[in-house]
């Protein structure tokens, strides 16, 4: 939503994702938060670590995410990489759920969400070519 978002407002596909990418690195810091907050004195973060085990359970019985298990921290790189593979909420997810430390957390899902918005970014920039030769053309 923010790619189409901030085209029909002017901003360029880079713009774009450099905004992206620092608002994936404060989700990504809130979420980790919250895992490590002592959850009964907040009842919104209450709700947010449900959301995040119902996250969490259903990845622990999927095939897909049973393989990615198995490639260590790549397996959360990927799925926040992967356009609509689930983002920085099912990669940070999946990195509890294999139990990798803070570090490596933050690095796989960090590296994840710069790849995810470099591919928008591209097919963005291809997109608008293909609209502009299209207009030169018709034009």
């Amino acid at each position: 939503m923010a790619f189409p978002l901030g085209l029909f407002i002017g901003l360029s596909a880079y713009e774009i994702g450099i905004v992206v990418v620092l608002s994936e690195f404060v989700l990504m810091a809130i979420i980790n938060h919250i895992f490590d907050l002592s959850f009964e004195k907040f009842k919104w973060a209450i709700y947010l670590r449900e959301r995040s085990e119902r996250i969490q359970a259903h990845l622990a019985k999927s095939k897909w995410t049973s393989w990615l298990m198995t490639i260590g921290w790549v397996g959360p790189l990927a799925i926040t990489a992967l356009p609509f593979g689930g983002g920085v909420w099912t990669g940070t997810s999946l990195a509890r759920v294999m139990n990798l430390s803070n570090r490596q957390t933050i690095f796989a899902v960090g590296l994840g969400a710069v790849l995810g918005c470099l591919i928008f970014v591209l097919a963005s920039l291809g997109i608008l070519s293909i609209v502009e030769l299209s207009e030169i053309s018709d034009g």
